[in-house]
């Protein structure tokens, strides 16, 4: 299919993690002026939402890897096959997942310590995103197919596509509420689910186009090898993903009980921030395909090489990008809200947060180059320990017990990164993923 390099990977891949951005943003944006109450609860509620669809992204994960590495080691069969495993594996899970969530939805806003008004708009959100989860699990698993077999400018053309609807959709039901059927909390949530539905229609139909072939495992039990050697790779790289959600989750209780101006202010902080480390994740994530079909092939210096080069060029960026935002705090925060209390507070999170921008443009290279060769286990185990001990443990000890809040929140999410950037790094240069078989 021609060449595939660095760029011409991760340019598209940025582009769509840009426009999945967009639709948090721009629900923020859109919810600012309508009430900052709505704001809270789907900013606390989305932290659980992105855990749920991280969910999902274990399987796109772990065939990613093994497709990437039989594609290198010209394995026809094994691609066609793990192909076809993920998208029906993807299916089922989520039809499985959505019922029992809907049926715990009141433990998980005890879980994030809302209550009153704030609770119920949570719930609202929380059904209607998670009755129609199957399409986001569904539309991870076609994306990802797309990107091993290089075509990723689709799946910045499916972000483009869901995000304008998205907006329009969101305009709609706040700014027409005497013609929209549904406002408020309730039709931001349901924006998404429409997009994000018309989003995988379309999807669906470029996968036909492009041609790419999938093939049903001979047998039951191939099937189930298939799907064994996804998760292995999947779910420990997944969970590791996982518990950075979770941590946000959890200090995001902890912010509830500072007070709601707080919980407002995180979900500004975060939306913000969010952009900075996005082209150090697009482009490691643009390596990682790479760095599979290297292994693969058995190339392990060219594999190495890469890893180094990618790494000076993310940690210039995401320094660049840190102080754009410090220059510019108060026009980015003028988009959500006009609280001094929270714009001035904003400055200091920025300028911690560069810690935390460095620390991240390293780890996303060698974390995701790890992933890609199968050496998941051990820096999961390590990476977990870092999160519950730094994310979560030192944040609340900063934040609530010495009373920093939202500060000391983000110093223990900078050392989390850091501690995250080092043992990857070391973990990739003993070079025991040389000898690990995907």
């Amino acid at each position: 299919m021609g060449t595939v390099s660095i760029f011409s990977l991760g340019i598209p891949i940025l582009f769509e993690n840009v426009m999945n951005n967009l639709q948090g943003t721009v629900n923020t944006a859109v919810l600012s002026g309508y009430s900052e109450v709505s704001v809270a609860a789907v900013g606390a509620v989305n932290t659980v939402v992105n855990i749920i669809l991280m969910l999902g992204t274990i399987i796109a994960l772990g065939a990613s890897v093994v497709i990437s590495n039989a594609i290198g080691a010209n394995d026809e069969d094994k691609a066609k096959e793990t192909s076809f495993c993920s998208i029906f594996t993807s299916l089922i899970f989520a039809l499985i997942l959505s019922p029992c969530l809907l049926m715990n939805d009141s433990s998980v806003m005890s879980f994030l310590n809302l209550t009153g008004e704030i609770y119920r708009d949570g719930i609202v959100y929380f059904d209607i995103r998670i009755t129609f989860i199957v399409s986001n699990y569904l539309m991870s698993a076609l994306l990802s197919l797309l990107k091993c077999y290089g075509y990723p400018k689709y799946t910045f053309v499916i972000g483009l596509l869901t995000n304008t609807l998205n907006l329009i959709f969101n305009v709609f039901v706040i700014k027409c509420p005497d013609i929209s059927p549904v406002t408020g909390v309730r039709g931001v949530a349901y924006s998404c689910a429409l997009s994000n539905i018309i989003g995988l229609i379309v999807t669906g139909c470029i996968f036909y186009k492009v041609k790419i072939s999938i093939k049903k495992p001979g047998s039951i039990k191939m099937f189930f090898v298939r799907i064994i050697s996804v998760l292995k790779i999947g779910l420990p790289s997944g969970l590791s993903g996982m518990m950075f959600s979770l941590s946000m989750m959890v200090t995001t209780s902890f912010v509830a009980l500072i007070g709601d101006y707080a919980l407002s202010a995180k979900v500004y902080f975060t939306t913000i921030l969010s952009y900075v480390y996005l082209f150090s994740m697009s482009m490691g994530s643009a390596n990682s395909l790479l760095i599979g079909r290297r292994h693969g092939a058995g190339e392990f210096d060219i594999a190495d090489k890469m890893n180094r080069q990618l790494s000076k060029i993310t940690c210039a960026v995401n320094l660049a990008l840190s102080l754009i935002v410090i220059l510019l705090y108060k026009s980015l925060m003028g988009i959500f809200t006009d609280n001094t209390q929270i714009i001035t507070m904003s400055l200091a999170i920025f300028t911690v947060d560069i810690v935390t921008e460095q620390a991240r443009a390293v780890s996303q290279v060698y974390e995701y180059a790890l992933r890609a060769v199968g050496d998941v286990f051990v820096p999961m185990i390590i990476l977990i320990c870092s999160c519950w001990t730094f994310s979560i443990g030192l944040a609340y000890f900063l934040s609530i017990k010495c009373d920093m809040g939202l500060v000391g929140l983000w110093i223990g999410l900078s050392i989390d990164e850091s501690i995250r950037a080092i043992v990857t790094y070391i973990r990739w240069k003993r070079g025991k993923w040389k000898y690990t078989k995907v």
